[in-house]
């Protein structure tokens, strides 16, 4: 008989799963997401600066232009008390120095609208004009070659002295 020798066991050799590498990733705190607000400047309230004296002043200017040329011969406190009147004020012709006193106070800040007191040296060489700005006012008794006229002309003149402004009260 013929001898057979056995066949060699193979062991199964177990099959091992291969495990998979993890590899570690680490850690990262997520920054939290700050959504940018935007900035709102406040808008500065700016009041409007009102003259409570606007209106008056812009009514004894037009009467005061109305009157050029149209009360030639009249004295300059009878045009400014006129100019006073038409724009509403209860105005009577006065001398010169007392329209501050009867209708308003003297300002510092000239506005178109203001009377305009030169005062000379005393009664019967003063003056009262309206201003009406830019360097211009209304004089009544404006002597031109003799003959007395109303007219626009520089708030400077020559023998008034230096200019006082008036604010009418309203």
């Amino acid at each position: 008989v013929p001898v057979v020798e056995e066949a060699p066991v193979i062991e199964e050799v177990p099959v091992v799963e291969e495990t998979p590498v993890i590899e570690e990733v680490p850690v990262v705190e997520e920054t939290p997401v700050i959504e940018e607000v935007p900035v709102v400047e406040e808008t500065p309230i700016v009041e409007e600066v009102v003259d409570p004296n606007a209106a008056l002043n812009e009514s004894i200017r037009q009467a005061a232009l109305g009157l050029v040329g149209t009360t030639d011969g009249m004295q300059c406190t009878e045009v400014a008390a006129l100019a006073l009147q038409q724009a509403g004020v209860d105005a009577i012709s006065l001398w010169p120095d007392e329209f501050a006193g009867a209708y308003g106070y003297y300002t510092d800040t000239p506005q178109a609208g203001n009377l305009v007191y030169y005062d000379n040296g005393g009664r019967g060489v003063d003056h009262i004009a309206v201003y009406i700005g830019d360097g211009q006012a209304v004089h009544g008794n404006y002597s031109i070659n003799g003959d007395s006229y109303t007219v626009v002309a520089s708030v400077e003149v020559s023998e008034g002295g230096v200019p006082q402004y008036i604010q009418v009260n309203p």
